[in-house]
């Protein structure tokens, strides 16, 4: 019997929640993160025909120059800031930026008609001191829904922006923080101050999720302990950051494995297909409603991906024509609490085995 297998799968999930770094915050994952493997890709956005990629040591740099960038706008701890979540690397590091300035940071989709008012009626009733979003991003125009919302919630004093130009904003963008001549703090100083910092997050109904960054940590170790199988492969996911469960199953997930995070955007068959061949075996996250069209594909079964997270919204995962080959494990958001299912495990069979070749 190996060390690995002494342990039962209860016992393995309570030591992933008991981890020490569940008593830290995102900024010491980062940190942590950074010092064995600087020069190894963290994450890689492709969006508007362009690539942003970020490796350990570009994200440590970015999220100290988002502090530094956060703490010279005299924020009091404890003070809430809304961001409007894009698909990409930025929203984690301006998440993370956020904490380690001691605020309350609450994740929103990105404000399109439909979820505008949601979004305001948000940043009304939190009396958000700080908005973020992109002004530009996949083609499309945020400024104008931005600067609604900043008009209908007078709490507001600082808009900053992810991607893209907008008038009179703060700029947080990649290019800007990477910027030779921007001051930087270092995440070192600040590992376990704001571990109690709370993350929210908009739900579909409007009402807001709030957690700890050591609840989310836990979640992510136990998807990590859960997805073990999938060795090496890389993360791509097609959720924004924007809720709690997008983020455990995305930059979380994806950091605590060491695997390289990619975002894609926007979603195009083709593309994704392309994405996948390049990427080769993958772990995929994913929103659960897609799960029939995967199964239609043929990439449940074909061994292009190795595991599923499936971030479910509402009821569980809809029922599949043809039994996967790989594991889908569905995670949900309740009450600011993340549960997670094996929906899905294959036996270690020749089933499975044949489909991986």
């Amino acid at each position: 019997m190996t060390a690995r297998a002494a342990f039962s799968d209860g016992e393995d999930a309570a030591l992933a929640r008991a981890h020490p770094l569940t008593l830290f915050g995102f900024d010491a994952l980062i940190a942590g993160a950074a010092r064995p493997r600087p020069g190894a890709m963290a994450f890689r956005d492709e969006h508007d025909g362009e690539a942003d990629e970020a490796t350990y040591a570009d994200l440590y740099q970015r999220v100290g120059a988002g502090l530094s960038l956060l703490r010279a706008f005299d924020f009091v701890r404890g003070e809430r800031v809304l961001i409007c979540c894009p698909p990409s690397a930025q929203s984690f590091v301006l998440l993370t930026a956020a904490l380690a300035a001691g605020l309350d940071p609450v994740l929103a989709p990105l404000p399109l008609p439909y979820s505008r008012d949601a979004v305001a009626n948000a940043a009304r009733a939190l009396k958000v001191s700080g908005l973020f979003g992109p002004g530009r991003f996949c083609g499309l125009d945020f400024e104008t829904p931005l600067l609604e919302i900043a008009a209908d919630a007078p709490s507001i004093r600082l808009i900053g922006t992810l991607h893209g130009a907008l008038d009179g904003a703060a700029d947080f963008s990649s290019r800007s923080l990477a910027a030779e001549a921007t001051p930087r703090v270092r995440l070192d100083d600040d590992w376990g101050a704001d571990e109690r910092r709370l993350i929210g997050a908009l739900d579909d109904l409007g009402q807001v999720d709030f957690t700890t960054q050591g609840a989310l940590l836990g979640a992510a170790l136990d998807l990590v302990r859960m997805t073990r199988a999938a060795g090496d492969a890389p993360v791509l996911s097609l959720c924004a950051p924007s809720s709690l469960a997008a983020l455990v199953a995305g930059p979380l997930a994806a950091l605590l494995a060491g695997r390289p995070l990619h975002f894609l955007a926007p979603f195009k068959s083709a593309r994704f297909i392309e994405t996948l061949d390049a990427l080769g075996p993958t772990r995929l996250v994913a929103p659960a409603s897609i799960l029939p069209d995967l199964g239609r594909a043929g990439l449940l079964t074909n061994g292009a991906l190795v595991s599923v997270t499936a971030v479910c919204n509402g009821a569980g995962a809809p029922r599949l024509d043809a039994e996967p080959a790989c594991p889908i494990i569905e995670l949900r958001v309740a009450g600011g609490a993340v549960s997670l299912r094996a929906a899905h495990a294959p036996a270690h069979g020749e089933k499975g085995a044949a489909a991986r070749k």
